[in-house]
């Protein structure tokens, strides 16, 4: 095991697929965040795995040492759906990694955790006026601590 360094975390933007919309937040174990080729695949995923209900989902895009991980999460009211793919390093031909597999790394959990606070202000701490675009706008971890 090597000692744990913060990974450059950045917002990637929002998109729009199927009616859903879906903050893009990219981690990278080296200088660059994933590329547009990476970000593409892990839509494709995302749209296989956002049920037909339009919402609120994000998606985190992670360029480790490892694998290339996309975390896949949605909301529904106070509960996060998520769902993990996995592509070898230097592809992006993902596949859904087995309900045993891993959830997430400590670097993509803060983007999670992140995600999890600004849901709850956002949305959840405002139940008769919900402020979705001020959650969508919340920018995630710059430096990922």
């Amino acid at each position: 095991m090597t000692p744990y360094r913060p990974r450059r975390t950045r917002s990637l933007g929002v998109t729009e697929t199927r009616g859903w919309n879906v903050k893009v937040i990219g981690i990278t174990a080296g200088q660059d965040l994933p590329d547009d080729f990476e970000v593409e695949a892990a839509m494709l995923a995302a749209e296989r795995e956002l049920p037909e209900r339009a919402g609120i989902a994000f998606v985190v895009v992670h360029r480790g040492t490892e694998a290339l991980c996309v975390n896949i999460c949605w909301w529904q009211a106070d509960i996060l759906y998520h769902r993990v793919w996995r592509a070898g390093l230097g592809t992006t031909e993902l596949v859904r990694a087995p309900a045993d597999g891993p959830a997430a790394c400590v670097w993509e959990l803060l983007a999670i955790d992140h995600e999890r606070r600004a849901w709850v202000r956002h949305v959840l701490a405002r139940p008769d006026d919900p402020d979705y675009l001020g959650y969508l706008a919340a920018d995630p971890l710059v430096e990922a601590a």
